[in-house]
Protein backbone atom coordinates (compact mmCIF):
# COMPACT_ATOMS: atom_id res chain seq x y z
CA UNK A 1 0.00 0.00 0.00
CA UNK A 2 1.39 3.34 -0.62
CA UNK A 3 1.89 5.88 1.79
CA UNK A 4 -0.79 8.46 1.03
CA UNK A 5 -3.27 5.20 0.83
CA UNK A 6 -2.07 4.38 3.99
CA UNK A 7 -2.33 7.17 5.56
CA UNK A 8 -6.06 8.05 4.78
CA UNK A 9 -7.10 4.62 5.75
CA UNK A 10 -5.57 5.34 9.19
CA UNK A 11 -7.07 8.82 9.51
CA UNK A 12 -10.82 6.97 8.24
CA UNK A 13 -9.91 4.99 11.03
CA UNK A 14 -9.61 6.81 13.64
CA UNK A 15 -12.70 8.83 12.86
CA UNK A 16 -14.55 6.31 13.83
CA UNK A 17 -15.96 5.70 17.57
CA UNK A 18 -14.12 3.50 19.60
CA UNK A 19 -15.59 0.33 20.69
CA UNK A 20 -14.73 -0.88 23.88
CA UNK A 21 -15.73 -3.99 25.19
CA UNK A 22 -18.05 -3.79 28.11
CA UNK A 23 -17.01 -4.38 31.42
CA UNK A 24 -17.88 -7.83 33.22
CA UNK A 25 -19.71 -7.03 36.93
CA UNK A 26 -17.34 -7.44 39.53
CA UNK A 27 -17.14 -6.73 43.62
CA UNK A 28 -19.44 -8.03 46.43
CA UNK A 29 -22.83 -9.07 46.58
CA UNK A 30 -24.44 -8.61 50.08
CA UNK A 31 -26.05 -11.98 50.32
CA UNK A 32 -29.33 -11.92 52.88
CA UNK A 33 -30.90 -15.14 53.20
CA UNK A 34 -32.41 -17.70 55.67
CA UNK A 35 -31.67 -21.14 53.39
CA UNK A 36 -30.12 -23.67 54.90
CA UNK A 37 -25.91 -23.38 54.60
CA UNK A 38 -25.71 -26.90 53.77
CA UNK A 39 -27.40 -25.80 50.45
CA UNK A 40 -26.89 -21.94 50.20
CA UNK A 41 -22.66 -22.38 50.65
CA UNK A 42 -22.21 -24.86 47.77
CA UNK A 43 -24.24 -22.89 45.83
CA UNK A 44 -21.90 -19.77 46.69
CA UNK A 45 -19.05 -21.98 45.93
CA UNK A 46 -20.50 -22.80 42.56
CA UNK A 47 -20.99 -19.11 41.72
CA UNK A 48 -17.71 -18.07 42.87
CA UNK A 49 -15.72 -20.81 40.50
CA UNK A 50 -17.65 -19.46 37.47
CA UNK A 51 -17.81 -15.64 38.35
CA UNK A 52 -14.30 -15.43 39.90
CA UNK A 53 -14.43 -11.40 39.83
CA UNK A 54 -17.53 -11.67 41.99
CA UNK A 55 -17.70 -12.65 45.79
CA UNK A 56 -20.76 -13.22 47.63
CA UNK A 57 -20.71 -12.03 51.10
CA UNK A 58 -23.76 -14.34 52.97
CA UNK A 59 -25.57 -12.60 55.96
CA UNK A 60 -27.40 -16.19 57.08
CA UNK A 61 -30.03 -15.96 59.99
CA UNK A 62 -33.38 -17.89 60.86
CA UNK A 63 -36.42 -16.25 58.93
CA UNK A 64 -38.33 -14.37 61.13
CA UNK A 65 -34.78 -12.77 62.30
CA UNK A 66 -33.85 -12.13 58.60
CA UNK A 67 -37.12 -10.70 58.15
CA UNK A 68 -36.69 -8.39 61.52
CA UNK A 69 -33.35 -7.25 60.40
CA UNK A 70 -34.67 -6.08 57.03
CA UNK A 71 -37.46 -4.15 58.01
CA UNK A 72 -35.08 -2.56 60.69
CA UNK A 73 -32.91 -1.55 57.66
CA UNK A 74 -35.73 -0.34 55.52
CA UNK A 75 -36.84 1.69 59.06
CA UNK A 76 -33.68 3.15 58.93
CA UNK A 77 -33.73 4.47 55.10
CA UNK A 78 -31.16 2.09 54.25
CA UNK A 79 -31.91 -1.78 53.30
CA UNK A 80 -28.00 -2.73 52.52
CA UNK A 81 -29.00 -6.36 50.95
CA UNK A 82 -28.19 -6.47 47.18
CA UNK A 83 -29.57 -10.00 47.45
CA UNK A 84 -32.35 -11.44 49.31
CA UNK A 85 -33.36 -15.00 49.33
CA UNK A 86 -36.20 -16.23 52.10
CA UNK A 87 -38.54 -18.87 52.68
CA UNK A 88 -41.44 -16.20 53.39
CA UNK A 89 -43.54 -14.98 50.20
CA UNK A 90 -45.15 -12.45 52.52
CA UNK A 91 -42.60 -11.16 53.06
CA UNK A 92 -41.08 -10.29 48.99
CA UNK A 93 -45.22 -8.74 48.74
CA UNK A 94 -44.09 -6.27 51.83
CA UNK A 95 -41.08 -5.25 50.15
CA UNK A 96 -42.58 -4.58 46.65
CA UNK A 97 -45.21 -3.04 48.51
CA UNK A 98 -42.55 -0.76 49.66
CA UNK A 99 -40.23 -0.20 46.85
CA UNK A 100 -37.58 -1.62 48.33
CA UNK A 101 -37.23 -4.43 45.64
CA UNK A 102 -35.98 -3.63 42.24
CA UNK A 103 -37.34 -4.74 38.72
CA UNK A 104 -35.17 -7.21 36.88
CA UNK A 105 -36.10 -8.99 33.73
CA UNK A 106 -33.65 -12.66 34.36
CA UNK A 107 -33.28 -14.23 30.98
CA UNK A 108 -35.02 -17.25 32.65
CA UNK A 109 -38.38 -15.84 33.41
CA UNK A 110 -39.71 -17.97 30.26
CA UNK A 111 -38.85 -21.16 32.03
CA UNK A 112 -40.39 -20.68 35.34
CA UNK A 113 -44.38 -20.53 35.79
CA UNK A 114 -46.08 -17.26 35.91
CA UNK A 115 -47.45 -18.51 39.91
CA UNK A 116 -43.32 -18.89 40.52
CA UNK A 117 -42.49 -15.19 39.06
CA UNK A 118 -43.84 -11.64 40.23
CA UNK A 119 -45.94 -10.40 37.43
CA UNK A 120 -43.87 -6.87 37.18
CA UNK A 121 -40.08 -8.93 37.75
CA UNK A 122 -39.29 -8.21 41.15
CA UNK A 123 -38.90 -11.31 42.65
CA UNK A 124 -38.63 -15.25 41.30
CA UNK A 125 -39.10 -18.06 43.19
CA UNK A 126 -35.48 -19.33 43.53
CA UNK A 127 -36.62 -23.34 44.82
CA UNK A 128 -40.04 -24.79 45.61
CA UNK A 129 -40.21 -27.08 48.98
CA UNK A 130 -42.89 -29.08 50.93
CA UNK A 131 -43.83 -29.05 54.35
CA UNK A 132 -45.40 -32.10 55.06
CA UNK A 133 -45.15 -35.15 57.89
CA UNK A 134 -41.84 -36.39 58.73
CA UNK A 135 -41.24 -40.07 60.66
CA UNK A 136 -38.98 -41.66 62.66
CA UNK A 137 -38.82 -45.53 60.75
CA UNK A 138 -37.90 -47.02 63.98
CA UNK A 139 -40.56 -45.52 65.96
CA UNK A 140 -43.53 -45.90 63.68
CA UNK A 141 -44.48 -48.95 62.02
CA UNK A 142 -45.45 -48.84 58.29
CA UNK A 143 -49.64 -49.24 59.51
CA UNK A 144 -49.05 -46.61 61.56
CA UNK A 145 -47.57 -43.94 59.60
CA UNK A 146 -49.92 -40.98 59.90
CA UNK A 147 -51.62 -39.83 56.20
CA UNK A 148 -54.02 -36.62 57.71
CA UNK A 149 -52.93 -34.08 60.13
CA UNK A 150 -55.73 -35.55 61.99
CA UNK A 151 -53.90 -38.69 62.87
CA UNK A 152 -50.55 -36.61 63.33
CA UNK A 153 -52.15 -35.69 66.51
CA UNK A 154 -52.55 -38.94 68.06
CA UNK A 155 -48.53 -38.83 68.64
CA UNK A 156 -49.50 -36.43 71.04
CA UNK A 157 -46.39 -35.10 73.03
CA UNK A 158 -43.90 -37.47 70.56
CA UNK A 159 -45.40 -34.80 68.04
CA UNK A 160 -43.28 -31.84 67.53
CA UNK A 161 -43.53 -28.81 65.02
CA UNK A 162 -41.12 -25.76 64.68
CA UNK A 163 -42.57 -22.62 65.98
CA UNK A 164 -43.89 -20.06 63.88
CA UNK A 165 -42.47 -17.37 65.39
CA UNK A 166 -39.00 -18.83 64.42
CA UNK A 167 -39.70 -20.71 61.49
CA UNK A 168 -40.75 -19.00 57.74
CA UNK A 169 -42.55 -22.16 56.65
CA UNK A 170 -43.71 -22.93 59.92
CA UNK A 171 -45.80 -19.68 59.64
CA UNK A 172 -46.99 -19.74 56.26
CA UNK A 173 -48.16 -23.68 57.45
CA UNK A 174 -49.66 -21.74 60.11
CA UNK A 175 -51.88 -19.66 58.36
CA UNK A 176 -52.45 -22.29 55.61
CA UNK A 177 -54.16 -24.48 58.57
CA UNK A 178 -55.85 -21.24 59.50
CA UNK A 179 -57.58 -20.32 56.54
CA UNK A 180 -58.82 -24.16 55.71
CA UNK A 181 -61.95 -24.57 57.12
CA UNK A 182 -61.16 -28.28 57.95
CA UNK A 183 -58.23 -27.77 60.22
CA UNK A 184 -58.55 -24.11 61.62
CA UNK A 185 -57.96 -22.59 65.19
CA UNK A 186 -59.39 -26.06 66.05
CA UNK A 187 -56.19 -27.79 64.59
CA UNK A 188 -53.90 -26.12 67.23
CA UNK A 189 -56.50 -25.91 70.40
CA UNK A 190 -56.32 -30.51 70.04
CA UNK A 191 -52.92 -30.29 69.23
CA UNK A 192 -51.78 -28.45 72.08
CA UNK A 193 -54.60 -30.54 74.56
CA UNK A 194 -52.57 -33.82 73.49
CA UNK A 195 -49.49 -32.44 74.46
CA UNK A 196 -47.50 -31.54 70.98
CA UNK A 197 -44.23 -30.26 71.46
CA UNK A 198 -43.07 -26.33 70.29
CA UNK A 199 -39.71 -25.98 69.76
CA UNK A 200 -37.25 -23.33 68.29
CA UNK A 201 -36.94 -23.59 64.63
CA UNK A 202 -36.96 -26.46 61.87
CA UNK A 203 -33.01 -27.80 63.33
CA UNK A 204 -34.06 -28.10 66.34
CA UNK A 205 -37.27 -30.70 65.68
CA UNK A 206 -35.36 -32.50 62.75
CA UNK A 207 -32.03 -33.67 64.88
CA UNK A 208 -35.48 -34.64 67.78
CA UNK A 209 -36.62 -36.59 64.85
CA UNK A 210 -33.68 -38.32 64.27
CA UNK A 211 -32.33 -38.92 67.82
CA UNK A 212 -35.95 -40.44 68.38
CA UNK A 213 -37.19 -37.89 70.93
CA UNK A 214 -39.67 -37.34 68.50
CA UNK A 215 -41.63 -39.78 67.00
CA UNK A 216 -43.58 -37.29 64.06
CA UNK A 217 -42.68 -34.00 63.04
CA UNK A 218 -43.98 -31.08 60.81
CA UNK A 219 -41.17 -31.79 58.53
CA UNK A 220 -39.62 -30.46 55.13
CA UNK A 221 -39.32 -32.98 52.55
CA UNK A 222 -35.72 -31.50 51.15
CA UNK A 223 -34.52 -31.67 54.80
CA UNK A 224 -36.34 -35.04 55.54
CA UNK A 225 -34.76 -36.39 52.08
CA UNK A 226 -30.87 -35.04 53.29
CA UNK A 227 -31.24 -37.19 56.29
CA UNK A 228 -32.36 -40.31 55.24
CA UNK A 229 -29.42 -40.29 52.48
CA UNK A 230 -27.15 -39.78 55.02
CA UNK A 231 -28.32 -43.12 56.88
CA UNK A 232 -31.00 -41.49 59.29
CA UNK A 233 -33.79 -43.48 60.56
CA UNK A 234 -37.01 -40.67 59.18
CA UNK A 235 -39.26 -40.81 55.83
CA UNK A 236 -41.51 -38.03 54.66
CA UNK A 237 -45.40 -38.51 54.14
CA UNK A 238 -47.26 -36.44 51.53
CA UNK A 239 -50.51 -35.87 53.90
CA UNK A 240 -53.57 -37.12 51.89
CA UNK A 241 -55.60 -33.73 53.22
CA UNK A 242 -52.45 -31.39 51.62
CA UNK A 243 -49.17 -29.89 52.52
CA UNK A 244 -47.95 -26.69 52.50
CA UNK A 245 -46.05 -26.36 48.72
CA UNK A 246 -43.77 -22.95 49.57
CA UNK A 247 -41.71 -21.00 46.98
CA UNK A 248 -38.91 -19.48 48.50
CA UNK A 249 -38.77 -15.96 46.55
CA UNK A 250 -35.45 -13.82 45.86
CA UNK A 251 -34.89 -10.35 44.65
CA UNK A 252 -32.95 -7.79 44.36
CA UNK A 253 -32.70 -4.35 46.72
CA UNK A 254 -33.68 -1.33 45.20
CA UNK A 255 -31.04 0.42 46.35
CA UNK A 256 -28.46 -2.58 45.84
CA UNK A 257 -25.06 -1.12 45.89
CA UNK A 258 -23.89 -3.67 42.98
CA UNK A 259 -26.95 -4.64 41.32
CA UNK A 260 -25.19 -5.58 37.45
CA UNK A 261 -23.31 -8.31 40.17
CA UNK A 262 -26.54 -9.33 41.73
CA UNK A 263 -28.47 -9.99 38.84
CA UNK A 264 -25.62 -12.15 37.30
CA UNK A 265 -26.28 -13.98 41.03
CA UNK A 266 -30.14 -14.20 40.63
CA UNK A 267 -29.60 -15.52 37.47
CA UNK A 268 -27.41 -18.29 38.33
CA UNK A 269 -29.53 -19.44 40.91
CA UNK A 270 -32.42 -19.55 38.25
CA UNK A 271 -30.20 -21.55 35.54
CA UNK A 272 -30.57 -24.70 34.43
CA UNK A 273 -27.08 -25.69 36.35
CA UNK A 274 -28.06 -23.77 39.50
CA UNK A 275 -31.53 -25.58 39.89
CA UNK A 276 -29.74 -28.59 39.04
CA UNK A 277 -27.62 -27.86 42.10
CA UNK A 278 -31.00 -27.78 43.90
CA UNK A 279 -32.53 -31.06 42.69
CA UNK A 280 -29.46 -32.71 43.57
CA UNK A 281 -30.47 -31.25 47.50
CA UNK A 282 -33.77 -32.66 47.08
CA UNK A 283 -35.57 -29.68 46.26
CA UNK A 284 -38.25 -29.38 43.87
CA UNK A 285 -37.03 -26.88 40.59
CA UNK A 286 -38.81 -23.48 39.58
CA UNK A 287 -37.93 -24.60 36.17
CA UNK A 288 -40.06 -26.74 33.73
CA UNK A 289 -37.24 -28.06 32.07
CA UNK A 290 -35.62 -29.37 34.67
CA UNK A 291 -36.64 -32.91 36.57
CA UNK A 292 -37.51 -33.14 40.10
CA UNK A 293 -35.61 -35.18 41.84
CA UNK A 294 -35.66 -38.85 41.64
CA UNK A 295 -38.72 -40.32 43.91
CA UNK A 296 -40.61 -37.22 44.55
CA UNK A 297 -44.02 -36.32 43.14
CA UNK A 298 -43.89 -33.91 39.91
CA UNK A 299 -45.59 -30.29 41.56
CA UNK A 300 -48.83 -31.42 39.31
CA UNK A 301 -49.33 -34.43 41.54
CA UNK A 302 -48.89 -32.83 44.80
CA UNK A 303 -52.31 -32.25 46.75
CA UNK A 304 -51.63 -28.59 48.79
CA UNK A 305 -53.28 -25.88 51.21
CA UNK A 306 -53.46 -22.87 49.91
CA UNK A 307 -52.26 -19.81 51.14
CA UNK A 308 -52.89 -16.43 50.65
CA UNK A 309 -49.57 -14.49 50.83
CA UNK A 310 -51.32 -11.06 50.60
CA UNK A 311 -53.88 -12.00 53.77
CA UNK A 312 -50.56 -13.68 55.30
CA UNK A 313 -48.72 -10.35 55.49
CA UNK A 314 -51.55 -8.68 56.66
CA UNK A 315 -52.71 -10.47 59.00
CA UNK A 316 -49.39 -11.93 60.20
CA UNK A 317 -48.45 -9.93 63.91
CA UNK A 318 -52.52 -11.24 64.41
CA UNK A 319 -51.46 -14.70 64.08
CA UNK A 320 -47.78 -14.66 65.98
CA UNK A 321 -49.89 -13.63 68.65
CA UNK A 322 -52.79 -15.71 68.60
CA UNK A 323 -49.96 -18.43 68.65
CA UNK A 324 -48.05 -17.28 71.04
CA UNK A 325 -51.25 -16.63 73.82
CA UNK A 326 -52.00 -20.83 72.79
CA UNK A 327 -48.36 -22.21 73.14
Amino acid sequence: MKRRQFLAVTAAAAALPVVRARAQPSGTVKFYSSMVLTVVEPVIEEFHKRHPGIRIDLLYSGSVQLEQRIFAELDAGDLQADVIWAANPALFLNLKERGALARHASPHAEAIPPGLRDPDGMFYAGRVHNMGIGYNTRLVPPDRVPKTWEAFLEFGPRAATASPLHSGTNFNLLGAFVQNEKLGWAWFEKAKAKGMRVVRGTGDVTRGLTSGEFAVIKGIDYIIAAEAAKGAPVAFVFPEDGVLSLPSPLGIGAKARNPEAAKVFVDFILSKEGQQMLVERHFLPVRTDVAPPPGLPSPAEIRSLTVDPAWLAEYGPALRERFTQMF
